[in-house]
């Protein structure tokens, strides 16, 4: 498969483009799932923050009760103290209503001393309603509003008498009730407390007003907006059952709510089987519990108040990123596709096609600068492998036309050195068999061949020279024996003559003209090879220039076996280390040197197998 259909096979694949999509969704899920996750942590911690500050809210209304309702008992005492403080007004009155006959009625005087002293004793406490006297030998008792001083008999239907008449010993707590006094009509709850011994036997109550907690509550629950928060004050009934003092909704006819009965804190679940969370525990008198409790579902709806915005929010911004990313991904897809119809142009031969290097994504115009770069040297190394190639074609199409035919031309030779023969000329008949063995040598197959091989050939063909110019030259020949053993590329030294002769001999010249071949070892891995003439040499310039000029191509018309040919044919084959060089000789004429590696014919014929071997593999 060439260059240009790999191209276009990977500028067709679909496999960028599945694995491209498969990354995008597999960067997406993970990203809605981290953000899922940082989003459900954001919710549990603002559902903890927010259960945790309505916690801490009813726990802060609940001491606030708790005060109130510690300050109200304490009050009470205050209250309740006089009866036993003697020579006081309070008490002088209060001894005479106790211990009075019992069939014996109040004068005006008794009743205005007893009006003032329980005036007195409700102006001790502005929570205070009502105080109501009870003697069980009596047939009358009384009882005294805060709205004035007025007395009013203790009616039958009076709702704590039952609770008088059963009274235990000691101070007792009573419900909430509805009071009649007179045009007032009050709820409170009261306290009941015994009279000194000296006094008989009597009971005292107070009726307080739920004002104050309702207060609390009301300012406590502004922000909340839980219909099932409650706070209960509760005591035991007549028959141990509890009883309501205080239910911060005023729900006293029919509360249906739980009364816990012992303290306790946390969730449990109501005879309902709804799930409440409850805080109570005793306080005053030891007796009273106080309490709250609020539905568990609606603390969660409320603690997760606003958890769907968060979720909205989070949702909104997920879908604006994917949004983004999408609106990025399709600017990237377009500007891939621009560079994927590229690399399809450029794959269909068309390597003059450029892809627009303007690109928003610097990468990409990089990229895309790279493959125009790419597609051009492309180009050009294609357009010099065609020159390579028509080039080889020439050379081989030159070869063959000088292997035209040869058998005629060694016949002919053959014919006419047998002639010469016949007529006695050996020595004509010997310089046309050099010449044969000449012409063998030009269009020989083998590109390596051993030195003796090649001095042979040199050989013959100096020998041609020598007998045109009989005495006027001198050939000589100084090749070290250890040289022998290697091997040399063919037609190396027969240009060298043939320039010697063309260009330098001199047939006026007075001194005997010569030429040496000389050959040695120049180190362990180099041959040197000198050809030296007495000439007429060159002048420094001329020889500068003319080796500046041996790394220059060769053009195929006139040059085949020039000084360029063997410089850079020594230089493809040995490699940049090997060449030729031109230098002055002594005392004129010039030296031609020519540096080889030392290579045998078998270290080259294996050389070549493995080479062979090599491509078939490929």
């Amino acid at each position: 498969m060439d260059i240009s259909a790999k191209i276009k096979k990977a500028a067709r694949s679909d496999s960028p483009k599945r694995q491209r999509n498969t990354d995008f969704l597999l960067l997406t899920g993970i990203y809605l799932a981290i953000l899922s996750i940082v989003s459900l942590i954001a919710c549990f911690f603002y559902y903890r923050q927010r259960k945790e500050s309505l916690l801490s809210n009813l726990d802060y209304i609940y001491v606030q009760l708790q005060q109130d309702y510690t300050d109200t008992l304490d009050n009470f005492w205050q209250l309740y103290m006089p009866l036993f403080e003697k020579n006081s007004g309070v008490y002088d009155a209060l001894l005479r209503y106790y211990t009075a006959p019992a069939d014996a009625g109040l004068s005006p005087l008794e009743k205005g001393s007893l009006s003032n002293a329980l005036h007195q004793m409700l102006l001790r406490d502005n929570q205070v309603q009502w105080i109501a006297l009870y003697a069980p030998a009596r047939q009358v008792n009384y009882i005294m509003s805060n709205t004035g001083q007025s007395l009013y008999v203790l009616p039958e239907d009076f709702p704590y008498l039952p609770h008088l008449q059963n009274r235990k010993g000691g101070m007792e707590v009573y419900g909430m009730q509805t009071v009649s006094i007179g045009p007032d009509i009050c709820n409170t709850f009261a306290f009941c407390g015994g009279i000194p011994a000296a006094m008989g036997d009597g009971r005292i109550l107070v009726g307080y007003s739920a004002s104050s907690l309702e207060e609390i509550c009301r300012r406590g629950n502004q922000s909340q907006g839980l219909p099932s928060m409650s706070f209960l004050l509760t005591t035991p009934g007549i028959q141990g059952e509890p009883t309501l003092l205080f239910h911060s909704g005023g729900d006293y006819e029919e509360c249906t709510q739980y009364l816990p009965t012992a303290p306790s804190r946390g969730y449990i679940a109501a005879d309902t089987g709804e799930s409440l969370y409850v805080r109570a525990s005793f306080h005053g008198n030891s007796t009273s519990m106080l309490s709250y409790q609020v539905s568990r579902w609606e603390m969660l709806l409320y603690s997760h108040g606003n958890t769907p915005l968060i979720l909205l929010i989070v949702f909104a911004f997920a879908l604006f990123s994917i949004c983004i990313q999408s609106i990025l991904l399709k600017r990237i897809r377009k500007e891939t596709d621009i560079i994927r119809g590229g690399l399809e142009q450029i794959g269909e031969n068309h390597l003059e096609y450029r892809l627009p290097t303007d690109l928003r994504q610097n990468d990409f115009s990089v990229i895309a600068e790279s493959i125009n770069r790419m597609a051009a040297n492309l180009n050009e190394n294609i357009e010099k492998l065609y020159s390579y190639e028509l080039k080889q074609k020439e050379s081989e199409l030159a070869e063959l036309q000088s292997k035209f035919n040869p058998h005629f031309l060694y016949n002919s030779l053959e014919m006419l050195r047998s002639r010469c023969y016949q007529h006695g000329d050996g020595e004509t008949a010997e310089l046309i068999s050099n010449l044969s063995g000449i012409f063998r040598g030009f269009i020989g197959s083998k590109t390596f061949v051993p030195l003796p091989e090649e001095l042979a050939f040199a050989r013959k063909y100096l020998t041609l020279f020598a007998a045109r110019y009989r005495d006027q030259v001198r050939i000589s020949y100084d090749i070290d024996s250890n040289v022998l053993q290697y091997g040399i590329i063919r037609n190396l030294f027969q240009p060298l003559v043939e320039n010697y002769f063309v260009h330098g001999f001199e047939t006026s010249n007075q001194e005997e003209n010569y030429i040496c071949i000389r050959g040695k070892s120049l180190n362990d891995r180099m041959l040197l090879f000198t050809v030296e003439d007495n000439g007429s040499g060159m002048s420094d310039e001329e020889l500068h220039n003319l080796n500046e000029k041996l790394s220059e191509p060769v053009s195929l018309s006139g040059e085949s076996y020039g000084l360029k040919n063997i410089h850079q044919r020594l230089r493809l084959f040995y490699g940049e280390d090997c060449g030729l060089t031109v230098i002055h000789g002594s005392p004129k004429g010039l030296i031609v040197q020519l540096r080889v590696l030392k290579l045998t014919c078998a270290e080259y014929e294996a050389k070549a197998r493995s080479l062979s071997q090599s491509q078939a593999r490929r």
